[in-house]
């Protein structure tokens, strides 16, 4: 056995809820500064393409924890990461700030738990110091600083589907001299905009999420230079990721809504880095979904000898080899709606079936509606969709025949 296969398995993940890729400089963002997200890319892989399988947490934790695909009907919980990973000997620990999070069914299989959730503030924070991440931050570097033994660190920031308590000075910096003053209150905006709506009203709520991005890019720069000192570190996976998106006035919405499934939503950051840094600074446009964490983490472990998930790839395997799997359909499933992402297309279906069809990867942000133009395509995809649901439900190893080329590659 070599070295690097004899030392201790470790890994944190860090999962920051309603963090939007496009607000990140790895993604392209030009406007907001994050230079701890920049070098953890610089030494990670990037994945571009990583799709969420819902709109709800709990659904979403399912699919990280166990491997269940979202839109699958039954729990299957003998299958918790958590669980597997304690009974092979290393240690799982949940720390987070979010209450729903902590009832989660599969929360309980974590051999410790940290909490910090709390009230809501009352002011915006005086500095980053004082803000909810910062003290979350700060709880799991105390972990770490205690942690002996190898095992599983998990993270969980409510981030901003919590309070934003970013310092005022920080939403003044991306202000010019006649832009509004930004949103300034820290309950977390939920509107829905009309089509007279006022552009500022968009721009105020940018202004004041780009504070709480300065806010968490500070504090994971915090996080992962009391990695980087840890007598662990060499054998330590680091996994940043977002288990859903912030619409920001896409789709004339401003925070969740009642038609979420879209790219703002769906399209999150995911940062893998290798003890090693194996593959650092490779940028991978493979369609990933939450699924594919859990069979990441159990090979990680070892234990994906014994993990089961129908949908679910090791997403490391990309990194040797970027033609060791391929999905050609990522999905999605709301309380009333359902999406799929292909390499060529998205489609959204409501409840009342009416399909919303956007060309992929061109049309990023879905602006450009185009189902009255593709033919049978809205008609297929959805079918796919369907098809997907019963493979799913059925519990054995999910494997859709191959699309056809036009939905992989588009039509002209």
């Amino acid at each position: 056995m070599d070295e690097a296969a004899s030392r201790p398995r470790n890994a944190l993940v860090v999962v920051i809820d309603r963090l939007g890729s496009g607000f990140l400089g790895p993604y392209g963002n030009t406007w907001i500064e994050t230079p701890a997200m920049n070098q953890l890319a610089s030494e990670s892989v990037l994945f571009e393409n990583v799709i969420a399988d819902s709109n709800d947490l709990t659904l979403l934790y399912r699919s990280y924890w166990s491997g269940v695909h979202a839109i699958c009907r039954t729990d299957r919980p003998e299958g918790s990461l958590a669980k597997l990973i304690e009974r092979g000997g290393w240690h799982a620990t949940l720390i987070t700030d979010d209450e729903l999070l902590l009832r989660h069914p599969l929360a309980e299989d974590f051999g410790a738990h940290v909490s910090l959730a709390q009230a809501a503030p009352d002011r915006l924070a005086a500095s980053i110091e004082e803000t909810r991440f910062a003290q979350l931050t700060l709880a799991a570097i105390e972990w770490l600083a205690d942690a002996t033994e190898p095992g599983l660190l998990w993270l969980h920031a409510r981030g901003m589907n919590g309070p934003w308590d970013a310092p005022q000075e920080l939403a003044e910096q991306f202000r010019d001299e006649d832009d509004p003053a930004a949103y300034s209150d820290m309950i977390p905006p939920q509107l829905t905009l009309g089509s007279d709506h006022d552009p500022d009203d968009i721009l105020r709520v940018m202004h004041a999420y780009a504070a709480q991005i300065s806010v968490l890019d500070t504090c994971v720069g915090s996080l992962l230079d009391a990695i980087e000192q840890h007598p662990l570190a060499d054998g330590t996976l680091v996994v940043l990721t977002s288990p859903r998106g912030y619409p920001l006035g896409e789709h004339g919405q401003i925070g969740a809504g009642q038609r979420d499934l879209f790219g703002e939503t769906l399209n999150v950051p995911l940062l893998i880095r290798h003890p090693d840094q194996q593959a650092a600074c490779m940028r991978l446009d493979s369609l990933a979904q939450p699924s594919d964490l859990y069979a990441t983490l159990a090979r990680w472990f070892g234990v994906s000898d014994v993990a089961r998930s129908t949908t679910g790839h090791d997403l490391l395997e990309l990194s040797t080899n970027e033609r060791a799997w391929k999905r050609e359909a990522a999905f999605a499933v709301g309380r009333d709606e359902r999406a799929v992402r292909t390499p060529a297309w998205l489609l959204h279906v409501d409840g009342n079936a009416a399909k919303s069809l956007y060309a992929k990867p061109d049309d990023h942000w879905e602006s450009n509606e185009v189902a009255d133009r593709c033919g049978e395509v809205p008609d297929q995809l959805a079918a796919l969709i369907d098809e997907f649901e019963e493979l799913v439900n059925q519990g054995d190893l999910v494997q859709l025949a191959p699309l056809s080329r036009e939905l992989v590659e588009g039509i002209e």
